[in-house]
């Protein structure tokens, strides 16, 4: 393929493969041309920069798992602005021909019409090799996690048949319990790691410190919260809520009202996280003890209960960062405006 002009080329787009790249360069009048390449540092420089020289448009690729991290860092470090998209929005535009088609040069097709005519695309992509290691834990952290509860389970289900039957644990089942140990003791070792890592990265040292101080967050949750929540656009503290999927869904049609549900469509291991945090914090602190009494008394189950304060904790992390003031329960409502003292709930 000749080397198309950049002057020219109004936007791109490029499907991402684990090993090879898909690029589609789109001009004026939907005229459109085609390169394939390696998915490699030296494929990348000695292909497809040259062919940028230039270019001021908009790059759209989809999310790819890790794979698009390499062609996104390189473009982005050159100079280029570079937009991870979800493929569930991304599908709307590569999908959109008449006739079924699902190839690679197709998908970067649409892509490249998402460049151009999207309004709706997220920021540029403007995570650094330090941030995207981070995330790349955190991913080890949470897949570590859902083994562990699930071998929990196994664990406990190998109990409860050993009391009904009335027999002991044999060495494999020993050997489970000290896998779950070592799995916890790796888990924490990471979760320590990801801690002193963020805070070398943070700019505001302070910050962690303002929500740590909320009851049931840890200083892993804190420095979570500040890598996942504080870099959103337009932030506020309903955007956090709704980033972490803990908003709730309306579904309304007419008279009809069906049963409003979590949207589940944020992070799912900081959800998870939150979720633990409002437990923690019903554990340790008289006020939000009588804000989860309160609610039960009131008919709220017990998980909707930890959700609405998983919320409530958003909320004040969210406060206390804009305010720059540290944790004061005297500042926050908890439920009722009506006092309620802790036997008064019990």
């Amino acid at each position: 393929m000749s080397k198309p002009e950049s002057s020219a080329i109004s936007a791109i787009g490029i499907d991402v493969a684990k090993a090879t790249l898909s690029v589609c360069f789109r001009r004026p009048k939907a005229d459109e041309s085609a390169l394939t390449l390696r998915n490699t540092d030296v494929d990348i420089r000695k292909k497809l920069l040259p062919c940028l020289d230039g270019f001021t448009g908009r790059i759209v690729m989809e999310s790819t798992g890790h794979y698009h991290w390499r062609v996104a860092l390189i473009l982005t470090e050159a100079g280029y602005k570079v937009f991870v998209v979800n493929p569930i929005l991304a599908k709307q535009y590569t999908s959109s021909n008449i006739r079924k088609v699902k190839t690679d040069p197709a998908d970067a097709s649409g892509l490249a019409r998402m460049a151009e005519l999207a309004d709706n695309l997220p920021r540029c992509f403007a995570l650094t090799r330090e941030t995207l290691d981070l995330r790349k834990k955190l991913s080890v952290i949470a897949s570590i996690a859902k083994q562990m509860q699930a071998l929990k389970a196994t664990q406990r289900q190998l109990t409860e048949g050993h009391e009904i039957l009335r027999t002991g644990a044999s060495k494999g089942e020993d050997a489970l319990d000290a896998t779950i140990k070592q799995l916890t003791k790796t888990a924490d070792l990471l979760e320590d790691e990801f801690v002193k890592e963020s805070a070398a990265l943070e700019t505001d040292s302070t910050a962690a410190a303002l929500i740590d101080g909320i009851p049931g967050v840890s200083p892993f949750v804190a420095h979570l919260v500040l890598h996942w929540l504080a870099v959103l656009p337009d932030i506020t503290a309903k955007s956090w809520i709704g980033y972490a999927g803990l908003d709730v869904s309306s579904r309304e049609s007419g008279s009809w009202h069906g049963r409003c549900r979590l949207t589940k469509r944020g992070n799912s291991f900081l959800r998870r996280r939150l979720y633990s945090a409002a437990w923690g914090a019903t554990m340790s602190d008289e006020n939000f003890q009588i804000y989860y009494k309160q609610m039960r008394v009131d008919g709220r189950p017990h998980v909707e209960a930890l959700l609405i304060i998983a919320r409530k904790i958003v909320r004040i992390m969210f406060k206390l960062l804009e305010t720059k003031k540290k944790y004061d329960p005297s500042l926050f409502t908890f439920g009722k405006k009506t006092k309620l003292t802790l036997d008064a709930a019990l």
